[in-house]
């Protein structure tokens, strides 16, 4: 018997976990809300996805929040952090799964019940059911912990990637710095490397293919071999490569990425403490 699951949001996170996973649309019947239908009947288009939208109820006051039924269902919460406040979640949901970026358990608990809260920081390689997600949960049946783990929430998560599980809430936040925000920064890299061929004389279209085709040779070899190892082996001595590797060294490239990684964790890490230190409406 499928369950349900609630999808909070249609942004870019939500389309790479939803779009041509097999496990979801098999598992669950598919329910999409935000703040404005219309967006969510433009998701399901474009994820060609077989699910309905549910049009939340509005509060009748001031404060014009959509109402949201959870009880018994899944949920994946996809929507901004200050998302969050938008919505009056009513009831208690089962599994509650959320890809947002500074916002801690803590936090969503104080805007709904469930009875597991899954933390878990996908990248966009989840597009390709390839994301490195780190996640962390709380379950608050301790004995029902090893169950819920094995038979949903590792699952869901390898439905688009694989699943590195952390035992401190605190690494999700670290976790962007290997593997949240790197894509972006390997991209830069990979342009860097496309307008390098081309000062040396090839085409675009010669460079692009040459470029990509090594940053899938490197994943493969990665998968089996240490950077320092791989280094190493491309490197004679004396030779061009060593040479460059030089150049980068003396740069700082090194450093650079590391800060540049630890700026984009520590970004979330404020935003915890930001919100933290500010009213959130009660659950109800």
């Amino acid at each position: 018997m499928k369950k349900t699951l609630i999808v909070v949001g249609y942004g870019n996170m939500a389309k790479a976990i939803l779009a041509n996973n097999n496990f979801v649309t098999q598992r669950y019947h598919l329910i999409i809300t935000g703040r404005y239908a219309h967006k969510a009947y433009d998701f399901i288009t474009q994820c060609a996805l077989d699910a309905s939208v549910y049009e939340a109820k509005v509060e009748s006051s001031s404060s014009n929040k959509s109402i949201i039924d959870i009880e018994g269902k899944d949920i994946l919460l996809c929507t901004k952090p200050a998302g969050l406040e938008s919505f009056v979640f009513k009831g208690q949901a089962n599994s509650v799964y959320s890809v947002l970026a500074g916002t801690s358990i803590a936090m969503i608990q104080k805007h709904l019940s469930a009875s597991s809260i899954v933390r878990l920081m996908p990248n966009i390689a989840a597009h390709s059911k390839l994301s490195a997600t780190a996640f962390y949960y709380h379950i608050l049946d301790a004995k029902d912990s090893t169950q819920v783990l094995h038979n949903e929430i590792r699952p869901f998560i390898e439905s688009f990637g694989v699943a590195v599980q952390v035992d401190n809430e605190a690494l999700i936040e670290s976790s962007i710095a290997a593997s949240g925000s790197s894509i972006a920064f390997l991209a830069l890299i990979a342009e860097s490397l496309i307008d390098a061929g081309i000062l040396e004389g090839l085409n675009e279209q010669q460079s692009i293919a040459l470029v990509k085709q090594t940053f899938v040779g490197f994943a493969t070899e990665l998968a089996h071999k240490s950077p320092n190892e791989l280094k190493y082996a491309i490197s004679s001595p004396g030779g061009t490569t060593i040479r460059g590797l030089a150049v980068l060294e003396e740069s700082g490239m090194r450093g650079i990425l590391i800060k540049a990684a630890h700026t984009a964790a520590e970004h979330a890490r404020q935003a915890i403490q930001k919100y933290s230190t500010q009213d959130m409406p009660k659950k109800r």
